[in-house]
């Protein structure tokens, strides 16, 4: 029991002092001007835990005009609290930037007694509309009936996404295909499929919305595999 907690205690003590510094999206370029906070109410489905609802707290903080960090924390009716926390230090190019990604991923999974930390380092580019990003990451998983954790091998970690307009407009969709979001990360050949959108609703509030879909039976033999999850709330945009 002290192992798991000394396990999650440090997963949320290093979430939690991230947010009122810096936290972003996977899209958004570290400007240093605007900064956001969001709340938004979630729901969903898979076959695991059957219907689920909860919550996610995250912010948007570039911290410098060349690094942005990207974090959040959310917390579902079925027994699962999970976080993201990502640096990506960004170099300009004369045609969009070159960015470099370090994610630190923590899932608690209370139901079944198993705690997962997961640690990937991808390389990408992006302009206004278009971004692609690919690395690997390597996963430990604390299961209460084990001494010690278990190492997953080494798997690839991607991310490729259109977004509609640019990061100023008044609103904006994004949509495309990773095998991790903001809170989950799967394996190579589980994706996930998302639709993010926002809409201004005056010069500092906007509402947001994003559907996550994880289909049935795509690049593997497990045809009952499936999930989604949609999630609706509010941004609060702010300067400093």
């Amino acid at each position: 029991m002290f192992g798991k907690m000394k396990w999650l205690t440090l997963a949320l003590a290093g979430m939690l002092a991230a947010l009122p510094v810096a936290a972003g999206v996977p899209d958004k370029k570290a400007n240093g001007d605007h900064h956001e906070v969001a709340l938004l109410g979630i729901g969903g489905q898979n076959r695991t835990w059957g219907g689920f609802g909860g919550g996610a707290l995250q912010a948007n903080l570039p911290v410098w005009k060349y690094l942005d960090i990207q974090t959040g924390l959310q917390g579902l009716s079925a027994g699962v609290m999970t976080g993201l926390l990502q640096l990506q230090p960004i170099l300009p190019l004369k045609k969009g930037e070159l960015f470099a990604d370090v994610t630190s991923y923590y899932g608690g999974f209370y139901k079944y007694g198993i705690h997962e930390c997961l640690l990937a380092g991808s390389i990408g580019w992006r302009n206004a509309h278009f971004s692609v990003q690919a690395g690997l990451s390597v996963r430990w998983i604390m299961d209460g009936g084990q001494s010690s954790p278990i190492v997953e091998p080494v798997d690839p970690f991607y991310r490729i996404a259109y977004r509609v307009k640019e990061s100023d407009a008044p609103w904006n969709l994004t949509a495309g295909v990773a095998n991790y979001s903001r809170y989950q990360v799967e394996r190579a050949m589980q994706p996930i499929f998302f639709l993010e959108g926002s809409y201004r609703l005056g010069q500092h509030l906007s509402l947001m919305g994003e559907v996550y879909i994880k289909p049935v039976g795509m690049f593997h033999l497990v045809a009952s595999w499936y999930g989604f999850s949609a999630g609706i709330g509010l941004r609060y945009r702010f300067g400093l």
